[in-house]
């Protein structure tokens, strides 16, 4: 499972390098950074004095270099906006505390480097985290209709599903689709070609958004 778990992240390591525009699309950017993130919080920090392996070599087990090809992740997919906001909408596992405990294991593991380059990623992702926080407030009133029935965001671009007749935000069931062809509603079978925008809510949401930030 270690071994997998080094490879697989080998591989990202690797694609991240030539391929960014994949991943940061915000149907994937949002369950990489989950990923990423709650494996830098399992090995930099807290939860690790109780992560135990006897014998490191023999099953392939190298926390610094795994934590070093994670933060190598980060950094090539650094100009994306997306991918910023995801790490910083990350309730699971991100923290303001998660990059500097990162970086000082990098330092421990001789990737000086590292750490102060990661420095800056951190930076922005606060930005966004604070910039995230303002506007949950803000729009912390907002209307039951304007709500994805599934995980209860604002639905700015929400779609109708054509045998549940149900809305929910675009974003919501592109990610449910990835695992499962299926309406979550009454499971009949679905893909996102399917799926029919609702223009009419998405110019309301619009406008009471747009509305709210105005009168800031």
């Amino acid at each position: 499972h270690n071994l997998m778990g080094g490879e697989t992240i080998g591989v990202m390591e690797m694609l991240t390098s030539s391929i960014t525009a994949v991943v940061t699309h915000p149907t994937l950017s949002d369950r990489l950074a989950a990923m990423l993130n709650y494996f830098l919080k399992t090995l930099t920090g807290p939860e690790r004095k109780s992560f135990k392996v006897s014998n490191l070599e023999k099953y392939s087990f190298k926390p610094g270099e795994i934590v070093a090809q994670i933060t190598q992740i980060y950094l090539h997919l650094e100009g994306s906006e997306t991918f910023i906001k995801s790490i910083s909408s990350d309730g699971r596992s991100y923290s303001p505390s998660l990059f500097s405990m990162t970086e000082n294991v990098l330092i421990k593991v001789g990737r000086a480097d590292l750490a102060s380059a990661l420095g800056n990623i951190a930076s922005k992702v606060k930005v966004a985290n604070t910039a995230l926080v303002e506007e949950e407030e803000l729009l912390a009133d907002c209307p039951d209709e304007f709500l994805c029935p599934i995980m209860s965001i604002i639905m700015l671009d929400p779609v109708l599903l054509p045998s549940s007749k149900q809305i929910v935000d675009r974003s919501t069931i592109a990610r449910h689709l990835l695992s499962d062809q299926s309406d979550p509603f009454n499971r009949a079978p679905l893909t996102m070609d399917m799926v029919e925008q609702d223009v009419q809510l998405k110019e309301k949401v619009k406008q009471w958004v747009e509305g709210k930030k105005n009168s800031k």
